[in-house]
């Protein structure tokens, strides 16, 4: 587009040389903000329970601020009461309603959230936060936030405005206004680096709240091109997604979708009603029984989907030489029988034609990708393919070869076209969950269901990656592989689970590489011995919180009993970090380029 263009668009926002100032003024001032508040998280894996507590909680953050706004003055029973009220606004404000001084509360508890909500806006433009308030509650929320300390007695001016709201009828709408506000504003972007699928049951849940949140990236993890394949219709994904989740008793989540299993109960009771099917049978992991566990019907049902996923995963393997896993082909002359085969189209007809994952589907590809350069830090899922060399491996996809961020550019460019109705594409989205060079993947094969055969016995081996990213120079040179040289920049990666118990640590190559796998899952919490981790980078520095497992919601709500969380500095800036370090702030640079040649323009008529 020509420059002249430009303005002439650009003139119907900012009719006047006096607009234009204005914004280049307002502009610049941002640009010498401190820089917002940036969360990681990975792996959630369904966890909806705790994922959307420590959204509401924001890793802890907003008791941190409770604690800057009261010191002393709260006691800290008090403190978690009011950050109960917070977190869950509507649930608290039911046990308020018929109390006999429900005024009086709140007008306490106004005054208490305002204090909080200064401390958590101070960062920001007060046009940026006046954005954020519902827009019926914006006039008075920017009064009372905004407020001279000296001028007004503010206890009596807040009385006075918090009895008009109640006399209104609107007190616990206003009040969960702001709680919604600090929520809000306390995390100014959120990454979510990979694995929102599969093992706990609420991916359906944690998905909807994604979609609501102000801001957010999302990089693909294997378990999410999972289900993206699924509702594709890669009929290898289809059974893979069913028998994790038969596997993890996890049914809950294909029924939340509205996904019919009972065409493969009826066929797993007809095929295999005389076989124990002992090798299924399901492993406690999150402990007690189900109606399926009982009967042995899940047992039965695991087994239908994963010969039917054996079968077709072969048809796949020798249709694409260029996937080199001929080694993963087992039971060579097993083909599908003609049950099998009206059984999966109709199970993959199930997932494709769902409306409510094509929405989270759309979602994933709108806001998603395959990793992703932000305030230079690099984020993916699982690892650069590496050769025991050192150097990166080369990938085949279709008839070339790929490595390094070249690879993760091309299977991003592949994962839109299986959306676009691809076939090579769509079947090269169950590589991405399993091959031996998957990014995504990032093991030499994929062994955790030949346990259910005899005689298979393997051990999955990591790529040469994890070994490498140890070491501060190979980290180096993977940032400067997709374009970054900063002082502080980090690799964020997710999938492998750390082992903190076992004395893991996160950080690795002088903090030059970060896993934040800290098995958020319930059924990882033996392994990881901690609940979950989020990486918090502010204007000062890199933060880590690590969080307790068995988080409970209902003792939060009864007992006021806040996730239990950790934190502690993994980098300490020189200086503050301003927006205009920022790729925002980079952004903002040009626009007031454009801005100050546009008034030149003014100025010449």
């Amino acid at each position: 587009m020509e420059h002249k263009e430009v303005y002439e668009l650009l003139a119907k926002q900012y009719a006047t040389p006096q607009a234009v100032m204005t914004e280049i003024i307002n502009l610049g001032a941002i640009l010498n903000l401190p820089k917002g508040t940036e969360h990681f998280l990975s792996d959630l894996h369904g966890e909806a329970e705790t994922f959307l507590h420590i959204l509401r909680n924001a890793s802890g953050v907003i008791r941190t601020k409770i604690d800057l706004a009261f010191g002393e003055g709260l006691s800290a029973e008090e403190k978690n009461e009011l950050a109960t009220l917070i977190y869950y606004p509507e649930k608290y404000l039911e046990r308020v309603r018929d109390k006999e001084n429900a005024d009086g509360f709140y007008t306490n508890a106004l005054l208490q959230l305002i204090e909080v909500c200064k401390l958590v806006t101070a960062k920001y433009t007060r046009s940026k936060v006046r954005k954020a308030m519902p827009r019926e509650y914006q006039y008075i929320l920017d009064e009372l936030i905004n407020m001279p300390h000296h001028s007004i007695k503010k206890s009596e001016y807040y009385s006075n405005i918090i009895s008009g709201i109640v006399e209104l009828g609107n007190a616990d709408k206003f009040i969960t206004a702001l709680c919604s506000l600090i929520q809000r504003l306390a995390v100014d972007h959120l990454h979510i680096v990979g694995d929102i699928y599969d093992r706990g049951d609420g991916a359906d849940k944690i998905m909807d709240k994604l979609r609501q949140y102000h801001s957010l990236d999302i990089e693909w993890g294997n378990h999410d091109v999972l289900w993206m394949g699924a509702f594709f219709g890669n009929e290898a994904c289809v059974c893979n997604v069913i028998r994790i989740n038969c596997a993890y008793r996890n049914l809950q989540v294909i029924e939340n979708y509205g996904i019919n299993l009972r065409p493969l109960m009826m066929f797993a009771l007809e095929e295999y009603g005389g076989d124990p099917c002992d090798a299924f049978k399901i492993s406690d992991v999150y402990g007690g029984e189900s109606d399926f566990e009982k009967n042995d019907l899940l047992a039965k049902m695991t087994k239908a989907i994963t010969v039917i996923q054996l079968k077709t995963e072969n048809a796949l393997i020798k249709r694409h030489a260029e996937f080199g896993m001929d080694d993963r082909v087992l039971y060579p002359s097993a083909k599908l029988t003609a049950k099998e085969r009206a059984l999966i189209e109709l199970l993959t007809d199930e997932f494709t034609s769902n409306k409510r994952l094509k929405e989270h589907a759309d979602f994933l590809l709108r806001r998603g990708s395959m990793y992703k350069t932000f305030n230079g830090n690099l984020l993916m899922h699982g690892c650069v393919p590496t050769e025991k060399s050192g150097e990166f491996s080369e990938v085949i996809v279709g008839d070339k070869p790929y490595k390094g961020k070249a690879l993760y550019d091309r299977l991003d460019q592949l994962v839109r076209a299986a959306a676009n109705g691809d076939r090579y594409s769509r079947e090269f989205m169950w590589y991405l969950w399993c091959g031996k060079k998957s990014p995504l993947y990032g093991r030499d094969k994929m062994c955790v269901y030949t346990k259910y055969f005899e005689g298979y016995s393997e051990k999955e081996n990591k790529d040469a990656y994890y070994d490498f990213i140890k070491n501060e120079e190979f980290c180096l040179k993977v940032l400067r592989e997709f374009g970054l040289h900063g002082k502080y920049s980090v690799i964020v990666n997710g999938h492998m689970p750390v082992k903190v118990k076992d004395g893991e640590k996160p950080e690795s190559g002088n903090c030059r590489h970060i896993t934040i796998d800290g098995g958020l899952s319930k059924a990882y919490h033996q392994k990881t011995g901690i609940g979950g981790y989020t990486l918090i980078s502010n204007s000062e520095g890199l933060y880590l919180a690590c969080h307790a497992p068995d988080f409970s919601r209902a003792e939060a709500l009864e007992h006021y009993v806040d996730l239990k969380s950790e934190v502690r500095q993994l980098l300490k800036y020189d200086e503050r970090i301003l927006v205009k370090q920022t790729d925002k702030g980079v952004a903002m640079q040009g626009q007031i380029e454009v801005l100050k040649k546009m008034l030149k323009e003014y100025y010449k008529a």
